[in-house]
């Protein structure tokens, strides 16, 4: 019911909405054979101004621009545009007759304006009449001339109606009196330079020419430009036709003098819409509609011209009239049309109030039930949300779980590897055992591999992995993964191949991530290739399969002889966790290949595979050349044609990090004089895993965690720190921080021990202010060496800075701290230079620090008590007062603050080794 009121009233509307404005419209064609003349020009505006008070009527105007051909294309556009009426004013009569008739012949009411054609195929014609035209010239002339002289014609192009009609009517009104004589005819064609021509030969034949008459205004001026040029009389009468009362007009150059007389000739453009209307409105209308002529010379000129002022200023004010009457019209339309639709709309108003009203109630219960159901869905959704945020915080904290006992196997394997490695280096181990221990280490790697692995997975389900490209040799690059694999295909009597087109060729990579994947790929080729079988690694530079943003790409592929994957098995080879049938026992994580795919995908690169079942597998990896593709954030420095630090690695200690290569397993650790280490681990394990490792050579006190250890520190200041990072209430990242910004404990320096061993971990925790840091598993020959070698480095740091007054502010030896500290202790002793005895309590007022911590520092970073530093500095100090004061010694000395010039020249040559004088004589 609702649906039916609502069409009804939509068809109301429309219907009434539509009939105010159902007035029938019509389109009138003109094709207006030129428009090089002022006269046209006027009939067009003649028009324009008579449409305005015919709204029905619109116009199309097409310009033929003296061109019968042109004339007749428009025509048939005209026609084909589906108009109403056409008017149309002939180029010529012959070629335009048959497009004209045509039309007629369509239906299609013809009006003929101006000119005339051979044939009664038209509707009707308005327009002057141009053999009367003719007739008043002659009678105008006769009557100037007293019925006897000589005339000159200049006509019109003889193909259209009006020079024709034009001409005889002239020649005939002649023909009346015997004694006036037309005597030459100049055919102009509309050519100007026909006249420049034709006139003078027609004077220069018949001097005695008393008049002319010319077929429009146009044609006779032009016959006055060539009188004046050719010095002829200017008393020839000359009459023109047109008189328009334009510039340069008819009317205008009678008023001048220029021309005799012209007669006016109507253009027809208002008669011709008045007539346009009655056709097509049905209206009674005559065919021929003949406009008056009239002749002007200089005894009515100025009352026509006046006139014609009149004319056009009422024509002014009847358009500004019409314009107004247009806005009002419209103003008046809109509101007749906002009226009807606010009827309607109040209409509509009440209809729907009705069915408001009705459908209130049965909306009213649809409530009530929509209501019920909400309240379900949303006990619903509430028990739906509640399920969701336990099971995603039951896995966040299986995965929480999974992390953290990842990264919390590496401690103890740090309990087995370093022992296992210590008994393998070890020549006291008997023979019979180095197998079995042997065995033990190399699946402690290989749990230490698939930790790896596992930890990878992690980070890449995090969003956390993340690229560190270089420039490297890819060809040095497989040709070293390559050769480590060597021996194992050896034992297994397999043939391993390296096919390169290039001898070397640079690649931006991770060297890591990379090198993990092609050890997967080729640890699977040798695991599922039968004895005498074939591996190949081929390398080659191809373009893009596809349109990218690098133009090169090198192709990387490892192809084997082994049993090949079932067609099946293929589409999930890369998938996590997924393991083909085909395994033959060697079951492993299922995530080597799924992060193979992982790196290369995070290099904007691919890897597929093509196998055969019975006939091997071959694996392709593509990744781009140059860098492109990479952002600055990714790349980082490199050296040579790997990273920075980078050992090649034995394929049966992959991963391990770090392994002691040959160089460090013969090192012969010297430790000299025991000094004091601070060994920070929750695990007690591990505590006595280093302490028995290190405790012959070194002092060692101990802490559980990072709180305890301050609390050491405080007591007794250690000579170097080697904590764990995670442990609880305070983890090592926060102790290296306490300590590093405080000016006390600065330049101690910390090894950071820790399971967790990417590289941006370790970036963490050296930006932080770790001196070392060493994943696990480490070795304990490993730990050995970088604990000695961080203690020279102090050592050497001493010797150093005895002869240096002042510390460079980018010395990267010393932290921030340190520097300040020795720089400000320097400028003390300089501010006290007389002083003979600077005391630590003075020092120790001025840095703000206590006389113990005092000592202690200046202690560690020179290797000097207090008193000696400050009697280096001003040593130091001295020698460019030597050099530039021209003091004595004995001046500069208690200058200096030394309490005699003999003590003075001890102390120097104890620490220059030559006496001041000697430096002296030396400068």
């Amino acid at each position: 019911m609702t649906k039916k009121l609502s069409t009804i009233f939509l068809f109301i509307f429309f219907f009434s909405f539509f009939s105010l404005s159902s007035k029938e419209k019509f389109t009138i064609g003109f094709s207006q054979c030129g428009q090089r003349d002022n006269w046209r020009l006027k009939m067009e505006s003649e028009m324009e101004r008579e449409l305005l008070f015919h709204p029905d009527l619109s116009i199309i105007v097409k310009q033929a621009l003296d061109n019968s051909e042109m004339q007749i294309r428009q025509i048939d556009e005209l026609m084909n545009m589906d108009i109403d009426l056409l008017i149309v004013s002939p180029n010529e009569i012959n070629p335009v007759q048959k497009a004209i008739e045509k039309v007629y012949q369509k239906g299609i009411p013809v009006i003929l304006i101006d000119r005339r054609i051979d044939s009664e195929s038209f509707t009707a014609y308005v327009g002057g009449d141009n053999y009367e035209i003719g007739q008043f010239a002659a009678e105008y002339i006769a009557r100037k001339l007293n019925y006897t002289g000589k005339t000159l014609e200049i006509q019109g192009a003889q193909t259209i109606s009006a020079a024709v009609e034009r001409s005889k009517g002239f020649n005939d009104g002649l023909d009346k009196y015997p004694d006036l004589i037309n005597v030459y005819k100049i055919h102009s064609f509309w050519n100007e330079k026909i006249i420049s021509d034709s006139l003078p030969s027609g004077l220069k034949q018949h001097p005695n020419i008393d008049a002319i008459f010319a077929f429009n205004d146009d044609l006779a001026i032009n016959a006055v430009e060539v009188l004046k040029k050719n010095n002829y009389s200017s008393n020839l009468i000359i009459v023109g036709v047109d008189g328009l009362p334009t510039p340069n007009g008819g009317i205008e150059m009678v008023e001048n003098g220029t021309l005799t007389a012209t007669i006016i000739y109507p253009t027809g453009g208002k008669e011709s819409i008045l007539l346009a209307s009655k056709i097509l409105h049905g209206e009674p209308f005559e065919k021929y509609n003949s406009l008056p002529s009239t002749i002007v010379d200089e005894s009515n000129v100025k009352i026509t011209r006046r006139q014609f002022q009149n004319i056009s200023e009422l024509q002014t004010d009847i358009n500004k009239s019409m314009n107004m009457l247009k806005i009002l019209n419209g103003r008046y339309h809109v509101q007749q049309v906002l009226l009807f639709v606010l009827a309607v709309l109040f209409i509509v108003m009440i209809v729907l109030l009705v069915m408001y009203l009705s459908a209130n109630k049965k909306l009213k219960q649809s409530n009530i039930n929509l209501e019920k159901q909400k309240n379900e869905i949303s006990s619903q959704n509430t028990e739906l949300l509640r399920l969701t945020d336990e099971l995603e915080e039951a896995t966040q904290a299986k995965l929480r779980f999974f992390t953290n006992i990842s990264h919390e196997f590496r401690t103890p394997l740090t309990l087995i590897l370093g022992p296992l490695e210590n008994m393998i280096d070890s020549a006291d181990i008997p023979e019979r055992f180095r197998m079995q221990v042997s065995m033990m280490h190399r699946n402690s790697l290989r749990l230490l591999h698939m930790i790896n692995q596992l930890m990878d997975f992690r980070k890449i389900e995090n969003s956390k992995m993340q690229l560190h490209a270089a420039n490297y040799d890819i060809v040095d690059f497989l040709r070293e993964i390559i050769t480590s694999f060597s021996d194992l295909a050896e034992k297994k009597q397999i043939s391993l191949l390296f096919d390169s087109e290039k001898s070397s060729l640079n690649v931006w990579f991770d060297y890591d991530k990379l090198d993990k994947v092609i050890f997967n790929l080729l640890s699977n080729a040798i695991k599922f290739t039968s004895v005498n079988g074939t591996i190949k690694i081929s390398l080659k530079v191809s373009k893009p399969l596809i349109n990218k943003i690098w133009n090169q790409e090198i192709e990387i592929k490892v192809s084997d002889t082994g049993s090949g994957i079932p067609t099946d098995q293929i589409d999930h080879i890369f998938d996590r966790f997924y393991q083909a049938e085909n395994s033959s026992g060697n079951m492993g994580t299922g995530l080597g290949l799924s992060l193979s795919k992982e790196f290369v995908d995070l290099h904007h690169g691919d890897i597929n595979v093509k196998s055969k079942l019975g006939e091997g597998t071959i694996f392709i990896i593509r990744l781009p050349v140059g860098d492109k593709h990479l952002t600055e954030q990714v790349k980082i420095k490199s050296s040579g044609n790997r990273p920075v630090g980078h050992k090649p690695k034995r394929r049966d200690e992959i991963y391990i990090n770090p392994v002691l290569d040959n160089e460090e397993k013969n090192i012969e650790v010297d430790f000299g004089e025991k000094q004091t280490i601070l060994l920070v681990e929750d695990e007690k394990d591990v505590r006595e895993y280093i302490k028995d490792s290190l405790n012959y050579y070194y002092n060692i006190i101990e802490a559980e965690n990072g709180k305890k250890a301050l609390d050491l520190i405080r007591e007794d200041e250690p000579d170097i720190i080697i904590s764990d990072v995670m442990m609880p209430e305070m983890d090592g990242m926060e102790l290296t921080r306490t300590l590093k910004n405080d000016l006390k404990t600065c330049h101690i320096p910390i090894i950071l021990l820790t399971a967790r061993a990417s590289q941006e971990q370790k970036f963490e925790g050296l930006e932080e202010g770790a001196d070392s840091y060493i994943p696990k598993p480490f070795n304990s020959k490993h730990l050995q060496i970088r604990v000695k070698k961080l203690l020279e480095l102090r050592e050497k740091i001493q010797e150093r800075y005895k002869g240096q007054l002042l510390i460079e502010e980018n010395d990267s030896d010393l932290s921030k701290l340190d520097r300040k500290f020795l720089n400000k202790i320097s400028q003390i002793v300089e501010e006290h230079l007389e002083k003979e005895e600077l005391t630590v309590e003075e020092l120790s007022q001025r840095l703000g620090l206590s006389r113990v911590h005092v000592y202690r520092k200046i202690k560690k970073l020179t290797g000097m008590s207090v008193s000696e530093f400050v009697r280096s500095v001003k040593l130091k100090l001295s020698l460019n007062l030597i050099k530039t004061s021209g003091k004595t010694i004995s001046e500069i000395a208690y200058e200096v603050g030394f309490s005699s010039p003999s003590y003075f020249t001890k102390c120097f040559k104890d620490q220059f080794g030559i006496s001041p004088s000697e430096f002296e004589k030396g400068k």
